[in-house]
């Protein structure tokens, strides 16, 4: 049985739940067409004494980096599917929703981070 995944009439390509080594850790995407594109996809977390949660994206050349400052414990994430690239006419959409795990107590906790690819 062959079973494929959509939303919105976009397909679902890739999805997961991943744990990052650290809590700081970050999550890299190497995304590869057929058509020799490739594009190198990385979320990474970091704080600053600012406490307000936001998202910065940088791209360079085929490598978009994506940061999350001050993603909390309780979840946090995208809202709506950020578009990443175009890949032979069809735009690749790309969420993700991230957690903290474990107490606060414990000086280690691990983030886990739940993602989905879309193509159109």
């Amino acid at each position: 049985m062959q079973v494929k995944l959509s939303s919105q009439k976009r397909e679902i390509i890739s999805h997961g739940t991943v744990f990052l080594f650290d809590e700081k850790g970050d999550l890299t995407f190497n995304i590869d067409a057929e058509n020799s594109f490739e594009l190198v996809l990385t979320i990474n977390f970091d704080e600053d004494i600012s406490q307000k949660r936001r998202i910065e994206t940088n791209l360079s050349e085929n490598h978009l980096k994506i940061t999350c400052i001050n993603f909390a414990t309780l979840g946090t994430g995208l809202t709506a599917p950020l578009e990443i690239a175009i890949i032979d006419g069809k735009k690749l959409y790309f969420m993700f929703w991230a957690y903290l795990e474990g107490s606060e107590e414990n000086k280690t906790r691990a983030r886990k981070v739940e993602y989905t690819l879309y193509s159109e």
